[in-house]
């Protein structure tokens, strides 16, 4: 990597009008140079392709059908030319030194594949929330997290798409990815990422993650029963593309499993596709040891 890689700001946009032009001109008001800035509109039915439009040449513009999060995701990096990738959702803003903190992160530590840092919670009047299911770290972490994958093991918390930063020749060893991940597709790439590389973990809330009406069940205390449809879809794509995570997908699916039978039924579970496919592509002894947690999982959904 050169000292002065380009980066791309990857925008994806689902009928955000109201917020799109703040995400976009903090991507454009960057101290760090050069930046290319993609924008995916995901189908919008509002306004946002006349916003879009309002900017011309000065951002790369994609405009597609509607398919969901993985599927913007799949367009912005394919529109995309930057070494380094940061992603920005369309409700949410950048600090003007966001791209030039990472740039330079990158370029001193040539053995990471990614960069998570913290992102500043505000609500629809800027107002700084604290949660506490939110704690990140207190300081710069060298983290390497493969072996947690390979053998299983819990993972700390991670930020949502806005603090997510790549290098390139990582995302191409997963991008791109299944579009069936209709929301919550960020848990994948997080995944995939710390399966293939060490990164940084970094305290600096280098965005602001804006919480309104829209996305305000993130921070709901049952937030992991509303996941636990995308989690099992999560754990079978990326146990079928990196077989090596087996532990861990399997873990994650048998979480999943318990919480979303225990909360709706064990017929809403099987109606999810690739719920079916996990199942019957379990060994006994992987469906023994996750029946445990299966079974843990959907009884305290049963009494929460």
């Amino acid at each position: 990597m050169n000292d002065k890689p380009l980066v791309s700001i990857l925008i994806n946009n689902y009928n955000y009008e109201n917020f799109l032009p703040e995400a976009i001109d903090s991507a454009l008001s960057q101290t760090y140079s050069p930046v290319e800035i993609v924008v995916v509109d995901d189908g919008s039915k509002d306004n946002s392709r006349e916003v879009i439009n309002n900017y011309g040449g000065r951002i790369v513009s994609v405009f597609k059908k509607n398919g969901g999060q993985a599927s913007a995701f799949n367009a912005s990096f394919q529109a995309s030319q930057g070494e380094i990738i940061c992603f920005l959702d369309a409700d949410d803003y950048y600090a003007g030194n966001k791209v030039s903190r990472i740039a330079e992160l990158f370029i001193h530590n040539p053995d990471t594949g990614w960069i998570f840092h913290e992102l500043d919670d505000v609500d629809t009047n800027r107002h700084h929330l604290e949660f506490p299911i939110n704690q990140g770290v207190s300081e710069c972490i060298f983290a390497d997290l493969r072996e947690n994958i390979l053998k299983g093991h819990l993972l700390p918390r991670f930020p949502a798409t806005s603090g997510l930063c790549f290098r390139r020749n990582i995302l191409k060893q997963i991008l791109p990815m299944p579009e069936q991940l209709l929301i919550s597709a960020d848990n994948f790439l997080r995944l995939a990422t710390i399966y293939l590389s060490p990164g940084l973990l970094l305290p600096d809330k280098l965005a602001v993650h804006r919480i309104h009406g829209a996305n305000l069940f993130e921070f709901r205390s049952d937030t992991a029963f509303k996941n636990a449809e995308t989690n099992i879809k999560t754990s079978y794509y990326l146990k079928k593309k990196f077989p090596e995570t087996k532990l861990f997908a399997d873990r994650l699916y048998a979480n999943a499993f318990g919480m979303l039978a225990g909360k709706t039924s064990f017929n809403r579970v099987f109606q999810i596709p690739e719920s079916w496919e996990y199942i019957k592509n379990f060994s006994f002894g992987s469906f023994l040891k996750c029946s445990a947690l299966m079974t843990y999982n959907y009884a305290k959904a049963v009494i929460s």
